[in-house]
């Protein structure tokens, strides 16, 4: 393990030599060989990780398809949040595109620290949430595309013309797009967090979920909810005016 030195790091910036002194026992420096796995998917989630130098790549295989890239980490960057939300295994695989250093602390530590030192444990989450928006943001795009494909793939009108032809009860198709975005959207939070969003009601202006999984109680779930699902859904409604968790 190499020595380390957090206040050279932009994560830590901010930081006096108190608050840096204190989390310094919690991380551990790692150097990786190119082309080398950090984890597997589905191997036990014990850590979170944050890129010094080198890029690593995260890899997810769903049961009913080939293996993709889900994103590449540049430094700077953090992955392996299964392991800081309390999940059991890893929901991705991590591999080095090239030789990196990441440092990496135990989720049960990282829940341990916001629990004994709250200022200081604030402090991270914060970042950590800073981390997840900047992230999100940069895949807004390719989610949005992956959503828009399968919401239209979702139900073709001819395929229950004779259901609605026999049915007196008039269906309202904003909100059957919105129950089809965010049940979308929550089998692509599940996959990769192990959260969930529940669709509750919409009445055009004002939409409310239920958060549950991994997001439940988690300290990083409003960024779930205001990074993932508020601003997808504005992708698709741009005039909506709120998403509430309830």
């Amino acid at each position: 393990m190499a020595l380390i030195v957090l206040d050279h790091l932009a994560f830590f910036d901010g930081l006096d030599d108190a608050e840096l002194n204190l989390l310094r026992p919690y991380f551990h420096s790692q150097i990786y060989s190119a082309n080398s796995a950090i984890f597997e998917q589905g191997e036990l989630a014990e850590y979170l990780y944050l890129v010094i130098y080198g890029e690593v790549i995260i890899h997810y295989k769903p049961d009913d398809g080939p293996e993709m890239v889900v994103t590449r980490v540049p430094p700077g960057g953090v992955f392996g949040w299964s392991a800081a939300l309390g999940n059991v295994e890893y929901t991705s695989a991590a591999y080095c595109a090239e030789e990196c250093e990441a440092l990496q602390i135990k989720g049960s530590d990282l829940r341990a620290l916001c629990n004994q030192h709250p200022e200081v444990g604030k402090i991270i989450l914060e970042r950590l949430s800073a981390v997840i928006a900047q992230r999100w943001e940069s895949r807004r795009v390719e989610v949005t595309s992956i959503l828009s494909d399968a919401i239209q793939s979702w139900v073709k009108p001819s395929e229950h013309k004779e259901e609605h032809a026999m049915s007196n009860q008039k269906s309202d198709p904003q909100q059957e797009q919105m129950k089809a975005l965010v049940e979308q959207l929550s089998a692509y939070i599940e996959h990769f967090h192990g959260g969930s969003v529940e669709f509750v009601s919409f009445d055009g202006k004002h939409l409310k979920v239920k958060l549950g999984g991994a997001c439940l109680g988690c300290p990083l779930s409003p960024s779930t909810l205001h990074g993932w699902v508020e601003g997808t859904v504005r992708q698709f409604f741009p005039d909506i005016q709120s998403v509430e968790p309830v």
